[in-house]
């Protein structure tokens, strides 16, 4: 029979031998798994063929173009970078028309202030007015819901003499509030805005310096950026902005006096908000950055309309991103480029084998 002396030797050793092994295992399971990581890394699987859900699809409608300058690509890097052989494309829903479109629009007319019946001027256009002193006018699409609001503030100059901004928040703050109260507050534009400041030169609104200096200001949404995110570490691997039409203006557009009147403070509202299905997507095989550039150089894609049309123009910047224009059934990505004299291009970035 072990004396207590014994057991108490082969209990300490068992303990000191457990503590190695624990050690041992520990370090074991935590290189295993950096090596792991590490390989993936420098070694990752071959992804799965695009899947192109959608089948062939139909070319990015991009508006008609006035005119291009030449274009010569000067990167930071020199280099063209190398983008991802595939990008997702979005289910984006076309409203059709129906026999509920005209009640659904006398109904949102109502939520903005304006009770009277409409004038209905086409078959899917009706417009509304309101004899007040700002001559308020709704014009609204009744079947895509895209409505413009304005407001003749030029009939009470004082508007412009009111001012009562106080912050860049306390404006936004202001904005989202219309757009709450009009039931127009879509869960993708909020966190993508832009404010300018605006002031009155000759009866017109023109751009201002600072807040402190504007009469007016003007608050653009944007649809937020797609992000892909790695599904363990959360980490945000890639973010694609939306780009619209005319770049700087947002699907969203108000434009506020410092007025404590709502009729008053708000003089235009424009909606152009269309609804993209982030749950209905595919993956579609893109060209590759050299391909984009070559076919921009050789007068393809798509050149905006504040860009300068005629002279010379290097290209600064060039990424991928997704165009807004509403027009289509599906939200497809393009290459978008960047150059001085704010000029901004886009080019369709699906390969042209899936494009009809």
């Amino acid at each position: 029979m072990a004396s207590l002396t014994e057991s108490a030797t082969t209990a300490r050793k068992a303990i000191k031998f457990g503590a190695i092994g624990f050690v041992g295992i520990s370090l074991l399971w935590y290189v295993g798994g950096w090596g792991i990581k590490l390989y993936k890394q420098y070694f990752p699987p071959a992804l799965p063929t695009p899947l192109a859900g959608f089948g062939e699809l139909r070319k990015v409608n991009f508006p008609k173009e006035n005119g291009r300058p030449e274009v010569l690509l000067e990167l930071p890097t020199g280099e063209i970078p190398t983008f991802p052989d595939r990008m997702t494309v979005y289910h984006s829903p076309l409203k059709r028309s129906s026999f509920l479109n005209a009640s659904k629009a006398v109904e949102q007319a109502a939520q903005l202030g304006f009770t009277f019946g409409p004038i209905e001027t086409s078959k899917t256009e009706y417009v509304w007015n309101n004899q007040d002193q700002l001559g308020s006018k709704l014009t609204m699409n009744i079947v895509t819901g895209h409505f413009e609001l304005t407001r003749q503030w030029q009939n009470n100059p004082g508007l412009a003499s009111l001012v009562n901004f106080k912050s860049d928040a306390q404006v936004l703050s202001a904005g989202v509030g219309f757009l709450r109260k009009s039931g127009v507050l879509p869960d993708d534009i909020l966190g993508e805005e832009k404010i300018g400041y605006l002031k009155v030169d000759s009866g017109k609104l023109v751009p201002a310096l600072s807040l402190s200096d504007a009469d007016f200001v003007q608050i653009d949404f944007f649809r937020k950026n797609v992000e892909e995110v790695e599904l363990e570490t959360k980490e945000v691997l890639a973010s694609y902005p939306f780009y619209r039409p005319i770049s700087d203006k947002g699907l969203i557009r108000l434009v506020l006096s410092g007025s404590d009147d709502p009729n008053e403070r708000l003089v235009l509202f424009e909606n152009e908000y269309h609804a993209v299905d982030y749950t209905r997507s595919s993956t579609y095989p893109i060209k590759t950055g050299p391909q984009a550039w070559e076919e921009l150089k050789n007068g393809g894609g798509f050149v905006t309309d504040a860009s300068p049309d005629t002279g010379n123009i290097k290209i600064r910047r060039m990424f991928l991103g997704y165009f807004d224009g509403g027009v289509d059934e599906h939200t497809q990505p393009v290459y978008v480029f960047l150059g001085d004299k704010n000029f901004v291009a886009y080019v369709s970035a699906i390969t042209d084998e899936w494009l009809k």
